[in-house]
């Protein structure tokens, strides 16, 4: 195999962990109550992501919130029917094995003229609520979710300190509820899936930062202790941030981010040693990713007092680790076949993803359109 033929395959495969998505959100959020009379979920879904044309479209950018409050009565309706659609295909709900029907309220609508949920950067939110009668008995009320939906979906039930996060990916589902039945031994297991999904599969940049970590020095030792140490240091922000200690925009965040994934592919290119100054890099980059994982985190645990989310925090923080060694996991298991160009490999991938990480600051920056 030639080196040309080998960084061809090299670049293909680290292609994949950049697709070319119609519009795509990483995941679908609802807060779940269980009432004598009813069963409600109740979020805030992104119109762009029910929208067919919008939906299929790659490379499709959210809907402008202030635009689609000026939409026509017949354009509302559309809204309404194709989002109830799309989430009828999404979502099924059971209880004691049977399917539950189930009906959707639009709130924003019941208002005229209409007003969408605020947003930070003018996206086009709707209020959606599914309800369904309550029914008699003891049992288990199940969330299924489409094995088609590449978004994970997020629940969070009850609050205060009582507070769970359950999440399901594509063909999975949860237990809503167990009526009758005691709550969930461990509710951390839902923070740290919710941690985990963070990173796999959407999150793009955290996945390449760890690629970039792996293409210095491909061994599991030194892999182990840098990836624990970004964990640790991003960690730190992130429990500052929820507690609302320090705070920083969220776009500056994302476009320092993608700096730093552009400073790791650059900067192997040039070093081919762990040093002290890696490893400083990787603890001050892992803050401000830190702050960007805030930025998610920090509305779900808006209704945990403050003293009750360490083990939110903890159980988040556990499941970003695990999806990391994951993501380096999988790299070894792509590096081992072609471990004869080990060298080349760590150049093509380098190069790769430096400018994965220049292209990210670009568009954070408006240079060019995504």
């Amino acid at each position: 195999m030639t080196f040309r033929r080998l960084l061809a395959i090299v670049v293909l495969f680290l292609g994949t962990f950049l697709p070319a998505h119609a519009h795509e959100v990483s995941s679908v959020e609802f807060q779940f109550e269980a009432g004598p009379e009813k069963w409600v979920l109740e979020g805030q879904m992104d119109i762009a992501y029910m929208l067919p044309e919008t939906r299929d479209l790659p490379g499709s950018q959210p809907l402008s919130r202030v635009a689609i409050m000026k939409s026509t009565p017949e354009e509302f309706a559309r809204i309404r029917l194709e989002t109830e659609k799309i989430l009828r295909k999404m979502l099924t709900l059971t209880y004691q094995g049977r399917t539950v029907p189930w009906r959707i309220e639009f709130p924003d609508f019941d208002h005229q003229p209409v007003e969408l949920p605020k947003e930070t950067g003018d996206w086009a939110l709707l209020t959606t609520r599914i309800v369904a009668d309550a029914l008699p008995g003891p049992g288990e009320l199940r969330a299924h979710w489409s094995e088609e939906e590449t978004a994970e979906l997020i629940v969070t039930v009850g609050g205060g300190q009582d507070v769970q996060l359950l999440s399901a990916v594509g063909g999975s589902d949860m237990v809503l509820a167990s009526l009758g039945s005691p709550p969930e031994r461990f509710p951390i297991l839902g923070w740290i899936r919710m941690g985990f999904h963070h990173v796999l599969p959407l999150g793009y940049d955290h996945m390449l930062f760890m690629l970039g970590l792996f293409l210095l020095l491909p061994q599991w030792k030194p892999l182990m202790g840098q990836s624990l140490l970004f964990t640790i240091s991003h960690s730190i922000t992130l429990s500052l941030a929820v507690l609302g200690w320090i705070s920083m925009p969220g776009k500056v965040v994302e476009i320092l981010i993608a700096a730093s994934i552009a400073w790791v592919g650059i900067e192997n290119l040039f070093v081919h040693k762990l040093g002290r100054k890696r490893l400083v890099l990787v603890f001050l980059f892992g803050l401000l990713h830190g702050l960007g994982f805030a930025s998610v985190l920090k509305e779900k645990l808006g209704d945990i007092p403050q003293d009750k989310i360490v083990m939110p925090l903890f159980g988040f923080n556990v499941g970003v680790e695990i999806a990391q060694l994951t993501v380096l996991t999988c790299a070894f298991l792509v590096l081992w076949p072609l471990r004869r160009w080990t060298k080349q490999f760590k150049m093509a991938g380098s190069i790769f993803v430096a400018c994965a990480g220049l292209f990210w600051m670009g568009e954070r920056l408006g240079w060019w359109g995504a």
